[in-house]
């Protein structure tokens, strides 16, 4: 975790701002060793989560403890290269109400990925954009920036559950303008995977949830 935040507010340097990590009381202690990090880093906040679970529904409490106009997400693991982060920023700042961090438009990629892993978000990527009919590239990413203002129109509308909160936010907010900004998805440093066989099932339930419940034209 240090080297995560260390590495965050690194790239965000010359930019105002507050990292804020959201832990479901994990039981390698977290949200301590976060806490202590804070006592000499005022940019960095922790919310410890008891009896809750679930990262969606973490990214939407993480929105809520921020007090910044523009709202970002990101894995803690170091599989997202925080060095795109400003650019992510800029696009909002600029007009766009949701910047991505894609995978999947040229300059994009993902390194050492075992075929199972890029058949099966292939396969999801997929899913979702035929039966969403998603204009952006990688719907499943979980690197992105959004306008408070497109959280706060979606937030009504918000059923989180399972692990791909844009999906929900993209279909629900309809914004206006998505700007796309590639980045090479790394081999995680730290923590471990979340997908199973209930993830990807949780998955399916929540696109045709969305397939049914979503106004995008």
């Amino acid at each position: 975790m240090p080297e995560f935040t260390r590495a965050v507010h690194r790239a965000l340097n010359d930019i105002p701002h507050e990292v804020i990590i959201v832990d479901d009381d994990s039981p390698d202690g977290t949200w301590q060793v976060v806490e202590e990090l804070a006592r000499t880093s005022p940019w960095l906040r922790v919310v410890r989560r008891i009896g809750r679970r679930g990262l969606s529904s973490a990214v939407l409490e993480g929105f809520e403890a921020a007090t910044a106009p523009i709202l970002g997400v990101m894995d803690a693991d170091l599989s997202h290269d925080e060095n795109i982060l400003p650019k992510l920023i800029a696009a909002v700042a600029g007009g766009a109400e949701l910047a991505v961090g894609s995978r999947r438009i040229p300059g994009g990629g993902a390194t050492r990925w075992p075929w199972y892993r890029r058949f099966t978000s292939w396969g999801a990527t997929m899913m979702a954009k035929a039966l969403l009919r998603l204009d952006i590239s990688d719907p499943m990413s979980g690197f992105f920036v959004v306008t408070r203002g497109l959280f706060e129109r979606s937030k009504p509308r918000l059923e989180p559950t399972g692990y791909k909160i844009l999906l929900e936010i993209y279909c629900k907010g309809q914004p206006a303008r998505v700007v796309e900004v590639p980045f090479i998805f790394r081999d995680r440093r730290q923590g471990y995977s979340k997908l199973s066989a209930g993830v990807m099932s949780d998955f399916v339930r929540m696109v045709l949830r969305l397939r049914r419940t979503s106004s995008r034209p």
